[in-house]
């Protein structure tokens, strides 16, 4: 796997949010671990994850009686405080189920920002849940994370890190796409915006001089701080030729972040394996996604329903081959 630590290199910045606890704790200086938050209402059940901008726990609401998330940024980094508050207001008005609701946020008594959001229940990974699985349902859960794409990127909302760790399928088969903590809320026509309070607006700004997000997802628009919907596309297809293929697009450059982000900015075409199971016009939409002109690649909403159209044609297909058998 590439390295996810943050580089400089050749000039980039290259900022992820997925260090192993030991990493962060190092980071962070003299081995200090985030302490478990206390929040009143609530009863800490379990770590779920924990990286460079925070915690996430799952958590008991003790008034409703039910299991939500509890995400918690960390404490020696007090920006990032206000970082999640502003993935706070991003997520609260992004609304489709494959994007965990908001149910509340504030601060906790220790001066770190909370937020509450459903819980994906039974979640794993897209890689994991994966494994076993046919490829129609593989297409089908990317078709969702499409769907919930086309509506962020409808409000103007490029999410900046689709990758597996990202796409968490819950014990009913559903999927969710969440981790909006790089999002980016772009100038664009769209009818309804998402809109953000005035004290976040100068940080929504800053936060376009940033690279963000993680390497072996990034286009190369991306790696250059010019993240954008179409960018949110290409991850989706690396996401799909990972998870079906079996390989990441760009694997034999995983040994060095240096050597990565060399074959990012190449100008050799990303190629779609003949062997991917499923349709021709599957490859042919990933080949889309992966053009180097961000231009060319389609929009999410188109990529959902191309999706849609070969899970569905291959569940159809199955259900006839095996009425003959």
């Amino acid at each position: 796997m590439p390295d996810p630590r943050p580089t400089r290199e050749r000039g980039f910045v290259v900022e992820t949010w997925d260090l192993p606890v030991a990493e962060v704790a190092g980071a962070a200086g003299g081995g200090h671990v985030e302490s478990e938050p206390t929040l009143p209402g609530y009863r800490i059940e379990e770590l779920l994850g924990r990286g460079g901008m925070g915690s996430v726990y799952r958590a008991l609401d003790l008034k409703r009686g039910r299991s939500v998330a509890l995400k918690v940024s960390a404490a020696l980094q007090p920006d990032l405080a206000t970082r999640l508050e502003l993935e706070t207001e991003i997520q609260r008005q992004i609304h489709h189920p494959g994007v965990p609701r908001v149910l509340g946020s504030g601060w906790l008594m220790d001066g770190r920002r909370y937020m509450v959001q459903s819980l994906v229940r039974g979640a794993k990974t897209l890689n994991v849940a994966a494994e076993g699985a046919s490829w129609v349902e593989v297409v089908g859960w990317i078709a969702t994370a499409a769907e919930a794409l086309a509506v962020a990127h409808g409000r103007c909302v490029t999410h900046g890190d689709v990758k597996p760790e990202n796409l968490l399928v819950d014990a009913f088969g559903r999927l969710s796409l969440v981790d909006w903590g790089v999002a980016r809320l772009e100038a664009c026509d769209a009818p309804v915006p998402v809109e953000l309070s005035s004290d976040l607006q100068p940080l929504a700004r800053a936060d376009q001089s940033w690279i963000q997000g993680t390497l072996a997802y990034m286009p190369v628009e991306q790696l250059r701080g010019l993240a954008r919907p179409s960018s949110d596309v290409y991850a989706l297809g690396v996401v799909l030729i990972e998870v079906l293929g079996g390989r990441h697009p760009l694997a034999e450059h995983f040994d060095s972040s240096a050597g990565l982000i060399e074959a990012i900015e190449s100008e050799e075409e990303r190629t779609v394996p003949e062997d991917l199971p499923g349709p021709p016009e599957l490859r042919e939409l990933l080949a889309l996604c992966l053009d180097r002109d961000q231009d060319r690649r389609p929009a999410s909403v188109e990529v959902a329903r191309v999706l849609r159209r070969a899970a569905r044609n291959g569940r159809r297909a199955a259900a006839l081959e095996r009425r003959g058998a």
